[in-house]
């Protein structure tokens, strides 16, 4: 029962992102808005694994991530936003937030793009490492430039492994 709502669901998003001429545009917006949530994340993930799965083509599977990655990458501008507001923001957190904001803070300031990337290229909160970069002023261009690589690279293996490794099923299901 729980498997064939979720079935039905994704392949209506995947129509609708198909078919529809604001298919994408909306798909970007809910990418961008997930990544903007602070501390109260929206996965985008298996939207995009699903997506890429019942994709018609592979280079369009492609365009779903690069599309996930970018928007996400601009959502996470969010965090670094807030880090700039600094005090306020780290008084409403746990002192064991703010120790490790602290010590992303010091990582950033030393190996920065590096540190970014890989951050946004594995499931690690990310949030934490935007507020960090706005607290210690970190470059935003960088910190633009590197989250959205990172990310942009997630969603393309993302939406890879959707297209390969889901299209199996696609016989089972009758697409």
């Amino acid at each position: 029962m729980v498997f064939d709502v979720f079935f039905a669901s994704t392949v209506a998003i995947a129509e609708f992102i198909y078919v529809s001429p604001f298919g994408l545009i909306a798909f970007f917006f809910f990418a961008m808005f997930a990544n903007a949530t602070i501390f109260f994340p929206i996965l985008v993930e298996p939207i995009v694994l699903a997506v890429a799965a019942f994709s018609p083509t592979l280079s369009f599977a492609l365009l779903v991530g690069v599309v996930a990655g970018v928007a996400s990458g601009i959502g996470e501008m969010s965090g670094y936003i807030l880090g700039m507001l600094g005090v306020k923001t780290l008084q409403k957190m746990s002192q064991k937030k703010v120790d490790r904001i602290f010590k992303i803070g010091e990582d950033l300031a030393d190996k920065g793009i590096p540190i970014i990337f890989l951050g946004a290229l594995t499931p690690f909160p990310f949030d934490l490492m935007g507020i960090a970069a706005g607290i210690i002023k970190y470059n935003p261009k960088k910190f633009f430039l590197a989250a959205v690589a990172g990310k942009t690279l997630r969603y393309v293996l993302i939406s890879l492994a959707g297209f390969y490794a889901l299209a199996w099923l696609k016989p089972f299901l009758g697409i």
